[in-house]
């Protein structure tokens, strides 16, 4: 039963604490300085909670929400400092030109075009959120505490993955009483991304016109806003990323001095406390803070307080999980090898040479795939603005200005970080990794648009045609139509952020104008908001901006209704995705659970997120086949060092099932409680060693086949399924 008021006490409480302390204490200026500082003291404040009350066992409702409370107390407290009368001076409110608005209103569109069905719908299958992100925040929940998590047949290494975004879905999870809000957790850090990105614009002379065009574009990048609708933590890495970089360069430009570097170290550590290829990305941002601090100080005591403040930030919001590892395995970037000069500095489970033989590896000299990826992240259309920015034409026949420097280096950042993305990481199909060098890009991007109106007028045009036609068109539906296919690998014929032209198109032959009126509804909300938002902007907050919200909600809760509607007479079809090799299973699992839940082990699938069940009722794990129960990859890994032996040959270690035994599997489900068990077919590319019989199942559906003394056979045969095996653990019998 889901619980709602927990969710808005805790949010509301902590957001009042992080704006208290962003005025009081931080002297953050009104405008969007204090409204990312807000934004990103109440992340840290929820992640520091989270991590503290998920260590102690006390990762509950009541706990997470005192923890908000203490947070209020804190701003509460922070509030009763004096303060002087320009703090609260509104600072000059600058015209916005329509088109800025209709950028807004299109990026807005897209959002709840996309976002309304990842809210409603199950959670897709092609996401990472089944394999582990939601998987681990459910876990958590429902174990009251952190743990670590097996995901032996899917990213096994996930389990030592820093979490900071895992947090905040079991944050939500824990706080509302189930998943609904947790699968949109991405969305108001793409806000934050963009805002981000607007503000550091500004801060460098862009106009608030523009720099709402260039965001806009940034915010509709389809990897990035895609990925925002699903439960991975790309885009909060994103918005961590940029937030950094802006408040870096408040400090650099002499606008702020130690809270600025404090709270760009604070959302530097959230960006590398939430993906491990912060790792990467990170310590590069760190590096141009200090060299700014060097620039702007040049004394020893300041540049060391100064860089002091930037490590603590730091430490405060990412320590934790590389701590965790240190402790664990005596290698705080674990799993991933470290070595110098041919020696092993920290032994990991392997090096870049095994992550080569990833499904996901493109070689470095793949220059053309290289071209491809970067016009399917940009959209062709589009690429002509972008890369005319990047170039430097905003420059072009005008004298320099304070702050050009900072342009050129935002626009250096880009190109580096797809660089660093291209260059060190194995894994180069997937383009998200780089996403935060877009948003740099938009610096120089909104310096071009300010050019000329014409510029803005062409840039909104053209985000238009990118957001409501597939990124072929003109040219056809598939990439044999598109003249810069330049790597068959790599697909360009990406559909409709918002397929209105397709719907009006079907319409008119007859289709009907449901789909079409589905689309305008959210238009209507949008251009809503927007305009309300305007109106706010301008100082006027009175009833016909309210108004405007109110009814811009209405229509979005109708919209929602009208959609889930059919569906209410089962909550099945709302929870599990139409994935046909396992859809059948599912539903069956989900009947035999009961209403209470059951404890279910499983083996095989690489989403065990769904076996979870509707209203995630059921216990779901896995269950070591060999060795104790208690024992990660890790631990296997460390026997295998103690035996002589090295890394694994590829990205899918397998020390945890090289050396099965029947009674040692038996004995650990016994010892989990195991009710039912779930076993389904293995993908090879997740670790052929997983693959134990010519069907393409692991060993535990031959051990239950043939021990039908301890396993009842519930589904899967009789019913002619390939895929999924489903069986009754008989309690007590057979040996372990």
């Amino acid at each position: 039963m889901m619980i709602v008021w927990p969710t808005l006490v805790g949010v509301f409480a902590a957001a009042f604490g992080a704006w208290s302390v962003a005025r009081s204490v931080l002297r953050q200026p009104r405008g969007t300085p204090r409204v990312l500082a807000t934004a990103l003291l109440a992340w840290v404040w929820i992640t520091v909670g989270t991590q503290l009350l998920g260590t102690l066992g006390l990762l509950q409702p009541a706990g997470l929400v005192g923890w908000s409370l203490l947070g209020a107390g804190v701003g509460l407290a922070a509030m009763m400092r004096r303060q002087t009368e320009s703090d609260d001076l509104p600072p000059p409110v600058e015209p916005t030109g329509w088109e800025g608005w209709v950028a807004v209103g299109l990026l807005v569109w897209a959002a709840l075009t996309l976002g309304l069905p990842s809210l409603l719908y199950p959670v897709k299958v092609v996401s990472d959120g089944p394999i582990y992100h939601l998987y681990f925040a459910a876990r958590w929940w429902k174990a009251g505490k952190l743990i670590l998590v097996a995901s032996p047949f899917g990213e096994s290494a996930a389990t030592y993955f820093p979490a900071n975004g895992d947090l905040w879905f079991s944050w939500l999870m824990t706080t509302w009483g189930g998943d609904r809000i947790a699968k949109l957790g991405q969305a108001p850090f793409l806000a934050m991304a963009c805002l981000a990105a607007f503000a550091s614009a500004r801060e460098l002379g862009a106009s608030r016109t523009s720099a709402l065009v260039a965001s806009s574009l940034f915010g509709t990048c389809a990897p990035l806003i895609l990925f925002s609708f699903e439960p991975n933590v790309d885009t909060i890495f994103v918005a961590g990323y940029l937030t950094a970089a802006f408040f870096f360069l408040r400090y650099a430009l002499g606008r702020d001095g130690l809270a600025a570097l404090l709270l760009g170290g604070l959302a530097a550590g959230e960006a590398l406390g939430t993906k491990s290829v912060g790792n990467l990305f990170v310590p590069p941002l760190i590096a141009v803070a200090c060299w700014a601090i060097v620039r702007r100080e040049r004394a020893a005591r300041p540049v060391l307080v100064g860089g002091a403040t930037i490590l603590a930030g730091l430490a405060a919001t990412s320590a934790f999980w590389f701590a965790r590892n240190a402790l664990l395995t005596g290698n705080p970037l674990y799993p991933l090898t470290v070595k110098l000069g041919g020696a092993t500095l920290l032994a990991g489970w392997y090096g870049p040479d095994a992550m080569r033989s990833s499904i996901y590896h493109l070689p470095v000299g793949e220059w053309r795939a290289l071209g491809d990826i970067l016009v399917a992240v940009f959209d062709a259309r589009t690429v002509p603005l972008w890369l005319a920015a990047i170039l430097g034409c905003w420059a072009v026949g005008r004298s320099r200005r304070p702050g050009d420097g900072w342009v050129w280096a935002f626009a250096l950042g880009a190109v580096v970080n797809i660089a660093l993305y291209w260059l060190f990481i194995p894994y180069r199909t997937q383009q998200r990794f780089m996403l935060q060098g877009i948003g740099l890009a938009v610096v120089p991007l909104a310096l071009l648009l300010d050019r000329a109106r014409w510029l803005r007028l062409l840039a909104v045009a053209i985000m238009a045609v990118h957001v409501m036609t597939p990124q072929s068109w003109p040219f056809g539906p598939g990439d044999a139509n598109v003249p810069w296919d330049l790597d068959p690998r790599i697909p360009n014929a990406m559909g409709s952020l918002v397929p209105l032209v397709e719907r009006m198109g079907r319409s008119m032959q007859g289709g009907g104008v449901s789909g079409v009126i589905d689309l305008l509804a959210p238009a209507l909300a949008a251009g809503l908001a927007v305009y309300a938002w305007s109106r706010w902007q301008r100082g006027l907050r009175g009833t016909v901006a309210w108004t405007a919200a109110l009814v811009a909600l209405g229509i979005m809760v109708g919209v929602g209704w009208l959609r889930i509607s059919p569906f209410a007479g089962d909550s099945r079809l709302l929870f599990f995705p139409n994935f046909p090799d396992f859809y059948r299973g599912w539903t069956e699992l989900d009947v035999r659970s009961g209403p209470a839940g059951s404890r279910v082990a499983y083996a095989g699938t690489n989403i065990p997120y769904y076996l979870m069940g509707t209203n995630l009722r059921n216990e779901v794990r896995y269950v070591n086949v060999e060795g104790p129960a208690d024992w990660l990859i890790h631990d296997f890994h460390r026997r295998a060092l103690a035996e002589g032996r090295g890394e694994w040959t590829n990205a899918r270690p397998g020390w945890d099932r090289e050396r099965p035994d029947f009674n040692a599997w038996l004995k650990n489900l016994r010892a989990e409680g195991v009710q039912l068990l779930v076993v389904t077919k293995v993908n090879p590319g997740e670790g052929s060693h997983n693959v134990a019989d010519a069907q393409g199942f692991p060993v535990e559906r031959g051990w239950a086949d043939s021990h039908p003394d301890v396993f009842e056979p519930l589904y899967g045969p009789r019913e002619g399924d390939p895929w999924f095996r489903l069986y009754r653990v008989r309690p007590g019998a057979g040996r372990g």
